[in-house]
């Protein structure tokens, strides 16, 4: 299945399992076991032996047992069969470990003289620095958060995930440890209670801007700090007070009784800032806020009961309820702002939403085979829009039944986008890897929306997609030398805007089923260190270990890949 946004917490016991291939053995000589397990643990850096590091193994019977002062290890009267190894130590790279190096637990098959298990651990980085003032006076108790590179699989794009936090001490100092090597990004918060009077003569206060390290309030130009196995890279800060401003003005284009929602989004990481609507005049105010970049929305929401119609099913109850609790503005309003000093005079016209229509050709509306738990609750949200320009819109919108009886109609599936604002989104189909369907195109009017992305104004044409019941499958394992390792295998088309990604686990096996016939570039990379896989550079670095396949409907192919090493 493919992977998901990772959690910015990664769990890193950052080891590989280098073995000889184990001679074929009967299953006599399999049965003749208890076997014992050999092994040593290395410093990744220095190649050198680790002491006193506890190596874990797991079922069918957990122990645990510390290396000796060679790094060697020993498990004795294991059955036969699969185990795993792990291994920690203080001040190296453990499970809790933040970092773009996300290394698996190792699977060892046991057997009568099985090949000698080498782990390897990587020694932890470290971020220490200082923030002061622009007197060089120490700031005490700001927020230091730290951010990690990742690829969201389901969208296909590189972003940012935030995780773990500092505060600086009474001397401005902080200091960020058990991190893995790599690169990361590092954003400064001042706490939200500081912020002072200019003067006892100006209304006006003072404060501190979130910064990114060398680059102002915008990631885009941000510095990332690489990181190097067992060192530690200080990052020093020097903030300057600026003064705040405050955003005001009036919405209008809402009908009497609509619910008037406004919202102020900023840099990330920057909390979003109180906003006070006043509706006997349509006017808003926010408080002080720091200067910078911002995106101010606002949307209308009818307070009106929505019109209850007979469902005659159990299943129409629930989704109609489920709409119900999840009313969409009908109107909607957002303007990009550069608060360098205080604006007074905004103006927010709210414009209609739009509701498009949604058509699935080719899929039996009770064909479980899409995903294990499909149901007519949970089929409309394998589809979305996602904004393109994130602050543009309120966030992502996923499909609902246009009638609540056509979740069990046979033939097209018809749904609808409701209450989406104007913009530019892309189509996100989710939750049909590895099924008995594939996207054969997906389109409104000439746009293909597999490739394009779609433009809402005005009037829509419908959105259709057209499932394929014909798929192909392409299976195989992922080595580095003669050693299976854990990795991502990426499948490129052209004719496909994102690439497909597939973890394989400690294995390296894949099997992805599910595929649309068609030409791909295939490649297995490290898991979590998350290039921007379509980036004509990174491919040109890899394109050593790049294959290229064509797969015919209902073909089951299979490809050996070899790990393509990516450097932070």
């Amino acid at each position: 299945m493919p992977r998901c946004l990772i959690p910015a917490i990664l769990f890193a016991a950052q080891f590989l399992f280098y073995a000889l291939p184990a001679p074929a053995q009967s299953s006599a000589s399999s049965s003749s076991c208890p076997c014992t397990l050999r092994g040593s643990v290395m410093d990744s850096v220095s190649a050198q032996p680790v002491p006193h590091a506890l190596v874990r193994l797991s079922a069918p019977s957990p122990r645990a047992v510390l290396t000796d002062f060679e790094g060697k290890f020993q498990f004795e009267g294991l059955p036969a069969g699969s185990v795993t190894l792990e291994v920690e130590k203080p001040g190296y790279v453990l499970r809790e470990t933040m970092g773009p190096h996300l290394s698996l637990p190792v699977s060892v098959q046991l057997a009568p003289d099985p090949p000698t298990a080498i782990l390897k651990l990587t020694p932890e980085s470290i971020i220490l620095g200082q923030i002061t003032d622009e007197h060089g006076e120490p700031l005490e108790g700001f927020t230091v958060a730290i951010w990690s590179r990742t690829f969201n699989t389901s969208n296909g794009e590189v972003g940012l995930t935030g995780s773990f936090n500092a505060h600086t001490d009474d001397e401005g100092r902080f200091r960020i440890a058990k991190l893995s090597p790599g690169s990361y990004y590092l954003l400064v918060n001042p706490p939200q209670s500081l912020v002072q009077k200019s003067s006892p003569k100006s209304s006006i206060p003072l404060g501190y801007v979130p910064i990114f390290y060398r680059g102002g309030d915008d990631l885009s130009s941000a510095t990332p700090v690489k990181l190097l196995p067992g060192k530690s890279q200080q990052v020093n800060f020097s903030l300057k007070r600026e003064p705040f401003v405050r955003l005001s003005g009036a919405v209008s284009g809402y009908r009497p009784g609509d619910q008037v929602t406004l919202s102020l989004r900023a840099a990330a990481g920057v909390q979003d800032p109180h906003i006070v609507f006043d509706p006997a005049n349509s006017s808003f105010q926010t408080d002080w806020i720091p200067p910078g970049p911002y995106t101010l929305m606002a949307q209308a929401t009818s307070t009106a009961a929505p019109e209850a119609s007979a469902p005659s099913s159990r299943s129409a109850t629930v989704l109609q309820m489920v709409r119900t609790l999840e009313p969409s503005p009908h109107s909607f309003a957002s303007q990009q702002i550069n608060a360098v000093s205080s604006v007074s005079d905004l103006r927010l016209v709210l414009q209609p939403t739009l509701d498009i229509p949604l058509v699935v050709h080719g899929l039996p509306a009770n064909d479980t085979s899409v995903r294990p738990d499909f149901s007519p609750q949970f089929f409309p949200r394998l589809f979305a829009l996602i904004p393109k320009f994130r602050g543009a819109s309120s966030g992502e919108y996923f499909s609902d039944w246009e009638n609540p009886e056509d979740a069990h109609a046979a033939g097209d599936l018809r749904m609808r986008f409701s209450g989406v604002p104007p913009g530019t989104y892309e189509l996100l189909i989710s939750g049909l890897s590895n099924a008995s369907f594939y996207v054969k195109s997906a389109s409104s009017g000439t746009v293909n929306l597999l490739r394009e992305n779609l433009v809402l104004s005005g009037s829509i044409p419908p959105i259709d997609v057209a499932l394929g019941s014909d798929p192909a499958t392409l299976s195989g394992a992922v080595s580095s030398g003669n050693a299976p390792v854990a990795a991502v295998v990426v499948l490129i088309s052209d004719t496909r805007s994102k690439p497909i990604t597939f973890d394989t686990g400690p294995s390296g096996d894949y099997k992805i089923s599910g595929l649309a016939p068609g030409s791909y570039r295939v490649f297995a990379t490290e898991p979590a260190v998350n290039p921007d896989y379509l980036d004509p550079a990174f491919q040109q670095k890899i394109s050593s270990k790049i294959q290229e396949i064509t797969l015919s409907p209902n073909q089951s192919a299979s490809l050996s890949l070899e790990l393509a090493a990516v450097e932070e």
